[in-house]
């Protein structure tokens, strides 16, 4: 058996079951929440970097450092959350090839075992 008829079979049982596969709606808006708060903190705050090395007052660098620092935070919570859905995705997946594996693991002590 080639690996993708073991692919191919594995997806069929697994509809087979209905088990839950894909994400759910939270978990797609947490994933897109996370990229677009990734992407607007590094526009926001390298023009927020430029802005305060061009700036005269001393009390306007301070305010644009500051935003810059509250941009890098919001990239890191959007990484998190980026993170977050990309990791439950592939625990789910794993979670649930082991399912399937130990079942058919069972499976064959059962045949083996006999009635």
């Amino acid at each position: 058996m080639t690996s993708q008829d073991r692919i191919e079979q594995f997806k069929a049982e697994v509809a087979d079951l209905k088990l839950k596969t894909s994400t759910g709606g939270s978990e797609k808006a947490a994933g897109k929440a996370g990229t677009i708060f990734m992407f607007l903190a590094v526009i926001v705050g390298f023009g927020a970097y430029v802005q305060s090395t061009s700036a005269e007052n001393a009390l306007d660098q301070n305010e644009l450092i500051i935003l810059t620092l509250a941009c890098v935070a919001l990239a890191v919570v959007g990484a998190a959350l980026y993170l977050a859905t990309k990791m439950i995705s592939f625990w789910r997946f794993w979670m649930l090839r082991q399912m399937y594996e130990h079942q058919a693991h069972l499976d064959q002590l059962s045949e083996r075992v006999g009635p």
